[in-house]
Order: C-alpha cells, then sequence, then structure tokens
C-alpha cells in the first residue's frame, strides 16, 4: 500500500508539471486549438483539424522563436516576448488557482497561490521564447573568435 502511495505522489507531480509546462506553451496551444475547431466548423474532416491545428501551434512557437533570434531591435523582441509571457500568465494562474481551490477555500490564499504560479509560468514562457536568441548571439561569437584563435 505504501508503494502505491509514494507512486501516486510521484505521478501527480509528474502531471503538475506537465500541466504548468503546457500552461507556459499558451500561445502556441490556443492557435493549434483555435485552428482546429475553425476547420471543424467549417466541416472539415477531425484528420485535418488535427494535423493543421498542431502544425499551427508549431509554426507560433517557431516563428516566435526565429523573429527573437534574429530581430535586432530589443522593444521588437520585448513585444514578441510579452506575446507568449501574458497568456502564459493567465494560464497558470487559472490552473494554480483551480488546483488551489480543490485544498482550501480562502481567497487570498487563492490569490496568492494564483499569482505567484502565474508569475513562475510567464518566466517560463519567456525563457523558452528567448532561447531562439542564443542562435544569433552563438554565431555572432563564434564570428568574432574566429580571428583569435590561430589555423
Amino acid at each position: 500500500m505504501t508503494i502505491l502511495l509514494i507512486l501516486g505522489s510521484i505521478a501527480g507531480l509528474y502531471m503538475l508539471s506537465l500541466l504548468f509546462r503546457l500552461a507556459s506553451l499558451a500561445l502556441p496551444v490556443y492557435v493549434a486549438i483555435g485552428t482546429s475547431f475553425a476547420l471543424l466548423r467549417g466541416a472539415h474532416g477531425y484528420p485535418a483539424a488535427i494535423l493543421t491545428g498542431f502544425f499551427a501551434g508549431i509554426a507560433t512557437l517557431l516563428i516566435g522563436r526565429f523573429l527573437i533570434a534574429y530581430i535586432r531591435s530589443p522593444s521588437v523582441r520585448l513585444g514578441i516576448a510579452l506575446l507568449f509571457a501574458v497568456p502564459a500568465a493567465f494560464a497558470g494562474y487559472q490552473a494554480a488557482h483551480g488546483l488551489a481551490s480543490l485544498a482550501t477555500s480562502s481567497d487570498p490564499a487563492l490569490a496568492i497561490l494564483g499569482t505567484i504560479a502565474a508569475v513562475a509560468t510567464s518566466i517560463s514562457a519567456w525563457r523558452n521564447v528567448m532561447s531562439g536568441s542564443d542562435l544569433f548571439d552563438m554565431a555572432s561569437a563564434t564570428d568574432r573568435s574566429d580571428g583569435s584563435y590561430p589555423r
């Protein structure tokens, strides 16, 4: 019986981790679901709607990372990163608020836990989309270091 409690706890924590990882990808997930429902409403079949939604979500994430990597303007990069971070913060708040409401009914505690989760999830989304900027930084660092090392 004890092993089942331990395994259940591990499985629950893993599912919680997956929930917040999904919340940090809120914009691509929303684009994927919205595209799928639009295609279903337009009398397209389920396979076409699912595949198109899947590729639309991936394209949203990749386009965001590409734009972050190759646009030099800090204000435009900030705007793109905020496009990903704000929906993630909302999704993280809602997820934590819903899960915490299962344990307590105290409104201040729910608001505090939701806010902490919103900040953590938005930071995770920010780091996720900003990881594309490493491509540009590594390429420029390689160009600079070519002259300093003899061949």
